[in-house]
């Protein structure tokens, strides 16, 4: 079992009982006590549950993982601006890599380019793009998260290994000086593969991750171009400047 679906079982097992013992992950999931530790530590750093001696209960005040449904509701006009502007920068005839992200997802709505190929293991993707004609879409086969509408697996990173693509599209649940983050160890390692197997990488991310914190780190040396809708904190654009990422600011639409 992969530690996304693990964490997502310990959070359905403290709907129900309110705590988990170390002993009791290690139990119910068969790990051992370090991988269990580990768990604890990454469910604390979302803040989704808080640390007892020995083990992990739910706050008083639950703050869940938002499902993906959730998240496409979030900032939804700011997402789509943005995605409208990431669509703009594909070109005919190109391969592109589309992630897992409700950005992304905007991007795609909004691709005006024929005669593209789109890479992705993002159901909701295939799902917009497969009235399209004038595209071909590769699919990333692996196991289905119903709840994060992905395909997941070492099959993921196994087939990006063999691809070559013009432009990524990649969201991220916090950027911060030093890098953009994500909550789980797996989406950390396909962005990275992701990054390496395009010639362009663009991050699409509203202003409300400039804020945020996650636990697994991509370096910003895999990034070309940065779309958001506001201006970006000062300390995190000198680090950009620094590194010669193309930052684009989308501007209020007019009504």
């Amino acid at each position: 079992m992969y530690q996304e679906e693990r964490l997502l079982k310990i959070l359905e097992y403290l709907k129900q009982h309110q705590s988990m013992s170390v002993m009791d992950i290690c139990t119910q999931f068969d790990v051992s006590r370090d991988t269990a530790r580990r768990d604890i530590v990454r469910l604390v750093q979302e803040g989704v549950v808080i640390r007892t001696h020995g083990g992990l209960s739910l706050p008083e005040l639950q703050k869940e993982i938002l499902s993906y449904q959730d998240r496409l509701i979030d900032e939804s006009e700011s997402k789509k601006r943005i995605g409208k502007s990431g669509a703009k920068l594909i070109q005919d005839h190109e391969t592109v890599i589309l992630d897992v992200s409700t950005t992304v997802q905007f991007v795609a709505e909004q691709i005006s380019a024929k005669h593209i190929t789109v890479v992705t293991h993002s159901i909701d993707n295939v799902a917009t793009l497969s009235n399209r004609e004038d595209l071909q879409i590769y699919v990333l086969g692996g196991y289905l998260n119903v709840k994060h509408r992905l395909l997941y697996g070492s099959s993921i990173i196994d087939k990006l290994s063999e691809i070559r693509a013009d432009k990524a599209f990649i969201g991220a649940a916090a950027i911060r000086t030093d890098g953009l983050y994500y909550p789980y160890e797996e989406d950390a390692r396909v962005k990275r593969e992701m990054a390496r197997r395009s010639d362009q990488v663009i991050v699409v991310a509203d202003h409300t991750k400039f804020v945020g914190k996650s636990f697994y780190r991509l370096d910003f040396d895999f990034v070309d171009i940065i779309i958001t809708n506001q201006e970006i904190p000062s300390e995190i654009r000198e680090v950009l400047d620094q590194k010669n990422i193309t930052v684009i600011e989308c501007e209020e639409e007019n009504e």
